[in-house]
């Protein structure tokens, strides 16, 4: 008897908003500099998604909408990493100004940057106060855990377990949302996925 492959959530893709994704980045960067901390790529990201996941669930509805894929040290936002690493293609195409700097930080890792942010270039109207609480309570836990819990704590999410399951050549198999609720609802990831383009 064969076994038959088994049933993969649906990837129900949002439509990014541009907006609330400079806006989510800009705000963690400078909540990271008001605390004393200094953050890499890595931090945003992580930080992104616990925010977003948690937003889903207790409001539901994420905080960027951005689309998640793992990875190899977890769930990276696809869009926010982009601009990240400052793509010029998604830049031109998005038409975005970057209100961060990154510089390199080869004593966090050879490929880690920094990032920072004045205080002026933080504009956060895009954002509800209930994307602001969770977008600081994410950065707090993503600096307070450092990397090696964090890679455990997003690791263990169902939907980068399901993405990154039987995967392990790729490098970037997109989660589905649905699995990014505490309990997995298609239905509503579905709606999202509509919503997000009439945003």
């Amino acid at each position: 008897m064969q076994n038959r492959p088994r049933k993969r959530a649906p990837l129900d893709a949002m439509t990014p908003n541009v907006e609330r994704i400079i806006a989510a980045i800009s705000y963690v960067i400078d909540e990271a500099r008001e605390r004393g901390y200094r953050v890499t790529q890595y931090d945003i990201s992580k930080s992104l998604f616990l925010a977003d996941r948690s937003h889903l669930n207790k409001f539901g509805r994420p905080v960027t909408f951005d689309n998640y894929v793992a990875m190899e040290n977890g769930p990276v936002p696809s869009l926010s990493y982009d601009f990240l690493k400052e793509d010029a293609g998604a830049i031109r195409r998005y038409r975005v100004a970057i209100p961060w700097t990154r510089t390199p930080a080869p004593d966090i890792s050879p490929r880690a940057y920094s990032y920072e942010i004045s205080k002026t270039q933080v504009i956060t109207d895009a954002l509800s106060p209930s994307d602001l609480d969770e977008l600081r309570a994410a950065i707090i836990v993503v600096k307070s855990l450092g990397f090696q819990q964090v890679r455990r704590l997003t690791h263990d999410d169902q939907a980068y377990i399901e993405a990154w399951d039987g995967e392990a050549e790729a490098k970037n198999n997109h989660m589905s949302l649905s699995l990014m609720f505490d309990v997995p609802n298609e239905e509503a990831a579905k709606e999202l996925a509509f919503l997000s383009k009439h945003l």
